[in-house]
């Protein structure tokens, strides 16, 4: 039961790449279908929902797309719109407008008679000051692992989420933290390479690095957290920001990149 209740989580998880918690229960005895809403807004890009059904675990079928919902996302400052459904992606639905870091976002998903609220905040971008390799030693034995640095603004809570890619292929490992004890801080962030990652091969010269670091809504890091922690059997369900029991989040943040080539120049050695 373990395993199908982490296989079904990831699965919800991976579709998308606090003013309201609710612990959301799945029971996976129960063949009901539940609505997944999977909604994101971020800096310059417009606000996408899809919405689909869970399925039961032995229906290998694709999922279940809610097509004829009524979305409205409206912002703090009065603007409101109806989300448009793709003509050629049922299920998906995207807004005109493009998001703003520091603004809050209202969306209200309507699924025939019921209705699903959740707001949220897009952060603002948090830059990748310097990217180097950090070699880690243990014994005789080193390995590298890629690292970063960057300055976390002072008197806010902030909330992370690190996305690491070895030759184009992004990497299994959670990197998810937040400024605690470490607010205002010019942090070095250390991305602990796990070679079962990069089919047991360690990092080596000339293996390209590509960091994808995110800046959170506390909705989306409570959410993550959340559903890490059941994946690893954590004995806890996931959050959702929604006001309704339902699947999913919506989330808002901003990202930096920075992509480097592992060379000796930029390896330092650890004590």
């Amino acid at each position: 039961m373990r395993i199908i209740c982490k296989l079904l989580l990831l699965s919800i998880f991976f579709m998308s790449l606090f003013s309201c918690e609710k612990i959301v229960d799945i029971d996976l005895r129960s063949i009901e279908p539940r609505l997944v809403i999977d909604a994101s807004i971020t800096e310059f890009s417009p606000c996408v929902v899809l919405l689909t059904k869970t399925q039961a675990f032995r229906d290998n079928g694709p999922s279940e797309k809610i097509s004829g919902a009524v979305i409205e996302l409206s912002d703090e400052d009065g603007y409101t719109e109806i989300l448009k459904e793709s003509r050629g992606n049922p299920g998906a639905y995207t807004s005109l407008v493009q998001g703003v870091a520091n603004k809050k976002y209202f969306l209200k998903v309507k699924v025939g008679d019921d209705v699903y609220e959740a707001s949220a905040t897009i952060p603002e971008v948090i830059h990748i000051e310097e990217a180097y390799i950090y070699e880690i030693k243990a014994g005789s034995g080193s390995w590298y692992s890629p690292s970063f640095i960057f300055q976390d603004p002072e008197g806010i809570a902030n909330y992370y989420y690190t996305i690491l890619y070895v030759n184009g292929n992004p990497m299994k490992s959670i990197y998810l933290d937040s400024d605690e004890f470490r607010d205002g801080l010019r942090i070095h962030k250390i991305l602990f390479f796990n070679r079962s990652d990069n089919h047991d091969n360690d990092l080596e010269t000339g293996d390209n690095i590509k960091i994808e670091f995110q800046s959170l809504d506390k909705g989306m890091y409570t959410y993550y957290k959340s559903l890490f922690s059941v994946a690893a059997d954590g004995g806890t369900n996931p959050l959702t920001n929604f006001s309704r029991n339902v699947l999913g989040c919506f989330k808002a943040f901003n990202t930096s990149f920075i992509e480097y080539n592992v060379s000796g120049d930029i390896i330092y050695p650890g004590n």
